[in-house]
């Protein structure tokens, strides 16, 4: 079993048959992801009476050990204890990052917010 198995069913002498393969396996191909730039995506409390649409800009920025959000000049919410690569990002952004809300909660107190 090895090169006498191939020589004997193939009736020709061998030949390397990965030729290209590695070419064929560095295209693109219908299932390959293409990740441009990291997305965050953030539950945030909302404060008592704020008012948040889909779509709405808000600014998230730094505060004492939790992150702010404000919507114009109105405190809408908070971001308590975030992840490690959420204060990344705001350090990044010389801490402040635009985030767009993407979801209210069904009761109005969380919404998510989506930032870069």
């Amino acid at each position: 079993m090895g090169l006498d198995y191939i020589r004997r069913d193939t009736g020709k002498p061998w030949r390397k048959r990965w030729n290209g393969g590695l070419d064929r396996l560095k295209s693109p191909t219908l299932f390959d992801l293409s990740i441009t730039e990291a997305s965050h995506r953030v539950t945030v409390e909302l404060a008592p009476g704020a008012r948040v649409s889909i779509g709405d800009t808000c600014l998230v920025e730094r505060s004492s050990g939790e992150l702010a959000v404000t919507k114009g000049l109105h405190a809408v919410g908070r971001i308590r204890n975030p992840a490690s690569e959420i204060n990344a990002a705001v350090a990044t952004g010389k801490g402040f990052v635009e985030a767009h809300v993407t979801h209210v909660g069904l009761f109005g107190d969380t919404a998510e917010v989506n930032f870069k």
